[in-house]
C-alpha cells in the first residue's frame, strides 16, 4: 500500500501536478485510522464474524466488535468471485468460467467478478482476506488524491481541495460501499474529471493517457449502473469546459476526449462485451423485466427518503441491526458528505462568483437529488454518488470564497439554523414505531455530535473569514466527523476468523474430489465453499443464469434476500445436479438416499447413495463476445501507441 502510495506520488509529481506533502501526511493519516489494523496490523477487514450466524460456525468465539451484519455480501459474494479470478490467472488462463458454483457460470462476464479491474490486480499479491484491506485503501487514496487535484485544478487553494477531497474520499458513497464493486466507479471518478480538465487546458499526450487509463479503468469498475451515472458526469463536464473555450476550438476538445473515450471502452471490450452478452440471460434482468423486484416502502418526496443525507442515523443505522428506514443504511445514507459539508455546499447555492465548473457540478447535483427524492425506484439509488461528489465540490467552493473575501455572517448563521432545525426534527419525530428507545442513545448521540460540528463549522466561517487557516481548519472538521460516523462500519477481524476450517469442512475437503456439494436452508451459505475449494451446486449471484435458477426451483424453499435456500433433501432433482454431499445441522435426519457420513457438534455431513455419472468441471468456455473484445482491445493499444508515442526523430 505504501510503495502504491508512493510511485503515484512520483509519477504525479514527475508528470502531472504536485500534491503538498502536507496533504500527503493527511491522507496517510486517514488511511491509517481506516485501515491501520487491517493493512499493518494483522487483522482482517472482512466481516467474518458474521459466519457464527450458519452451521458448521456457530461455535466459533465472538468478536467485540461483532462483523457489520450488512457486509455478508462481501464474504459470500465479492470474495469468492475474486477467488476464482486469483485461481484462474494462476492457472495461466483466462477468468472466463467459474465453474465452482451452480452449474457454472460467466466469470468475466460477471462485471462483480472485477477480472480486469486495476485496483483489484494490484492487491494480488497479497493473501486473499488481506487483500481487501488494500483493495480498499487504494479506493479511498485514489478518490482523496485526484479530488484534491482536480479541485485545484479549479482555482481553488489547497485547504479548501484539501476538505473538498476529505468530503467525497471520506464520504458515505465510498466508505459505506468501499468493499464493493461499485466503490471502484466512485473511486475512478476524480481521476476522470482531472485527466479531462488536463486534456481541455493543456492536452498533452500524458494528459490524453491520464483520461484514457481513467476511463478504461472506470468502464471496468464493475457496477454498470454506477458507472453509468459516473460517466454522465464526465460528459456534463466535459461539455462545461467546451463551453469555456473559444467557439473554433471546442470541436477539437470534444473530438479528442470523445476518441480517448472510444478507446478506452476498445480496451475494456474483453470484459464489456461479454458482460453485455450474458447480461440479459441473468437473474437480476429476468426480475428487471418482470417487476418482481420489491418497490420502495415511501412514495415520492418522503422523509425517509431524504432525511438521512441530513441524518443518517434518524432510522436507526443497520449496522447494529435496527434500521427502520427505506432500504438500508448504505443504501439511504450514501449521500451523506458531513455536516460541515452540507452547510458549505447550502451556501454555495447562493455563492457568487462562481469557479469554473461549479454551475455543472451544482445543475448535475440537483438533479440527482431529485431523481432520489421524488420517487426512482429502489433500485436506482445510485445517483447518490453524484449527490455526494457535488455536496464535497460545492463546500470546497464554497470555502475559497470566504477564503477569498469577507462575507456576511447572517447567511452561515441563517443556514446553520435552518439546518439545526432539521436535525433535531428529524430525531424528535422519526424514533422507532414499536419501541421508541430502540437506538435511542445512538440517534441522541449523534444529533450532539451534528451540531457540535455544525456549530464549529460556523464558528471558522465567522471567526475566521478571509483567512487562510480557516479551509485547513474547515478540512480537519469534515474529516473528524466522517471518520467518527463511518469507522465503526468497519471493524476489524481477528485473523483466527481466517476461514476458520471446521471438521466437517475438513471431512468434504478428503472427500468431495470431484462431486458437488451443497447445504439445507441457510447452512454454509452458498458460494462460501468455493473458498475452500469446494464445489457448491448452489449459486448466489443477482446475476446468476436465470434458466439455472428456474431448473433448481423444485428445491427452493424461499429466497433470503436474493439469496437462495435449499430443502427437499428427497427430491431426485439432488442426483441430477451431481450433488454427493449435504451439510446439515447435527440434529437433522434426512431421508432416503442419504445416509449420514460424518456429524459432530457443529454439523452433520450426508452422502447421496444414488448412483450417478460424475460431471465435468472445468468446460472449454470462449464465448465469441470475448474474442471480439480481444481484438478490440488490440486495436484500441496500437490505435493509442500510434497516437500517443511520438514518431523517432
Amino acid at each position: 500500500m505504501a510503495g502504491a502510495g508512493l510511485l503515484l506520488a512520483l509519477a504525479l509529481r514527475r508528470w502531472y501536478d504536485r500534491v503538498p506533502a502536507a496533504a500527503w501526511g493527511a491522507f496517510a493519516v486517514v488511511l491509517a485510522t481506516l485501515f491501520g489494523p487491517a493493512l499493518a496490523g494483522g487483522k482482517l477487514l472482512l466481516p467474518l464474524d458474521n459466519l457464527r450466524g450458519h452451521v458448521p460456525f456457530q461455535h466459533l468465539e465472538p468478536t467485540d466488535p461483532h462483523g457489520n451484519p450488512l457486509q455478508g455480501d462481501l464474504i459470500t459474494l465479492v470474495t469468492p468471485s475474486l477467488a476464482e479470478v486469483r485461481r484462474a490467472y494462476g492457472a495461466g488462463r483466462w477468468p472466463l468460467w467459474n465453474a465452482r458454483v451452480g452449474a457454472g457460470m460467466p466469470l468475466l462476464a460477471d462485471p462483480q467478478a472485477q477480472a480486469l479491474q486495476p485496483l483489484a490486480l494490484l492487491a494480488t499479491p497479497l493473501p486473499l482476506l488481506r487483500a481487501a484491506a488494500a483493495t480498499a485503501a487504494l479506493r479511498v487514496l485514489l478518490a482523496l488524491v485526484f479530488t484534491f487535484l482536480l479541485l485545484r485544478r479549479q482555482e481553488i487553494r489547497e485547504g479548501a481541495a484539501l476538505a473538498g477531497a476529505f468530503a467525497y474520499g471520506l464520504g458515505g458513497f465510498l466508505l459505506l460501499w468501499v468493499g464493493w464493486p461499485l466503490a471502484n466507479a466512485a473511486a475512478w471518478l476524480p481521476a476522470a474529471l482531472y485527466g479531462l480538465v488536463r486534456v481541455a487546458r493543456e492536452g498533452r499526450r500524458r494528459d490524453l493517457l491520464l483520461l484514457g487509463i481513467a476511463l478504461w479503468a472506470l468502464l471496468l469498475a464493475g457496477h454498470p449502473e454506477a458507472i453509468a451515472y459516473a460517466l454522465a458526469l464526465v460528459a456534463a463536464f466535459a461539455a462545461g469546459l467546451a463551453l469555456e473555450r473559444p467557439r473554433g476550438r471546442r470541436r477539437a476538445f470534444l473530438g479528442r476526449a470523445g476518441l480517448v473515450l472510444l478507446l478506452a471502452a476498445a480496451a475494456a471490450a474483453p470484459a464489456l462485451l461479454p458482460a453485455a452478452d450474458y447480461l440479459p440471460q441473468s437473474l437480476r434482468a429476468a426480475r428487471l423485466a418482470e417487476g418482481s423486484l420489491a418497490p420502495p416502502a415511501a412514495g415520492p418526496g418522503a422523509p425517509e427518503r431524504w432525511v438521512p443525507l441530513v441524518a443518517p442515523n434518524a432510522f436507526g443505522n443497520s449496522r447494529f441491526a435496527h434500521y427502520w428506514g427505506l432500504s438500508n443504511t448504505n443504501e439511504d445514507a450514501a449521500g451523506f458528505a458531513g455536516t460541515a459539508t452540507l452547510l458549505l455546499a447550502l451556501l454555495a447555492l447562493a455563492g457568487k462568483p462562481r469557479l469554473p465548473q461549479e454551475r455543472v457540478v451544482l445543475g448535475v447535483g440537483l438533479l440527482a437529488l431529485f431523481w432520489v427524492v421524488l420517487g426512482v425506484p429502489l433500485e436506482t439509488r445510485r445517483p447518490l454518488l453524484l449527490v455526494n461528489f457535488a455536496l464535497a465540490y460545492l463546500a470546497a467552493c464554497t470555502l475559497e470564497r470566504w477564503t477569498r473575501d469577507k462575507r456576511r455572517i447572517a447567511p452561515p448563521l441563517l443556514t446553520a439554523a435552518a439546518l439545526a432545525a432539521v436535525l433535531v426534527w428529524a430525531t424528535v419525530t422519526f424514533v422507532h414505531p414499536e419501541n421508541p428507545e430502540t437506538l435511542a442513545v445512538l440517534r441522541w448521540g449523534w444529533l450532539h455530535w451534528h451540531l457540535r460540528f455544525l456549530t464549529l463549522a460556523v464558528l471558522i466561517l465567522i471567526l475566521a473569514r478571509g483567512r487562510r487557516w480557516a479551509p485547513p481548519t474547515a478540512a480537519a472538521l469534515v474529516a473528524a466527523e466522517l471518520l467518527l460516523l463511518h469507522l465503526p462500519a468497519h471493524p476489524p477481524m481477528p485473523k483466527r476468523l481466517a476461514l476458520p476450517k471446521t471438521e466437517a469442512i475438513r471431512f468434504l475437503q478428503r472427500n468431495l474430489g470431484d462431486d458437488r456439494m451443497a447445504a439445507l436452508g441457510r447452512d454454509f451459505p452458498p458460494n462460501l465453499p468455493s473458498l475452500y475449494d469446494l464445489t457448491d451446486a448452489r449459486l448466489y449471484n443477482p446475476l446468476a443464469p436465470r434458466a439455472y435458477t428456474a431448473l433448481t426451483a423444485p428445491i427452493r424453499v424461499r429466497w433470503q434476500g436474493e439469496v437462495p435456500e435449499w430443502g427437499h433433501p428427497d427430491h431426485p432433482l439432488y442426483a441430477a445436479l451431481g450433488v454427493r454431499w449435504l451439510l446439515t445441522a447435527p440434529n437433522a435426519h434426512l431421508p432416503a438416499p442419504w445416509t449420514r457420513a460424518f456429524r459432530d457438534d457443529a454439523a452433520a455431513v450426508w452422502r447421496n447413495q444414488t448412483p450417478f455419472p460424475p460431471h465435468a468441471h472445468d468446460l472449454p468456455y470462449r464465448p465469441p463476445a470475448f474474442s471480439l473484445g480481444l481484438a478490440l482491445a488490440a486495436l484500441s493499444l496500437a490505435l493509442a501507441t500510434a497516437l500517443l508515442v511520438p514518431p523517432p526523430r
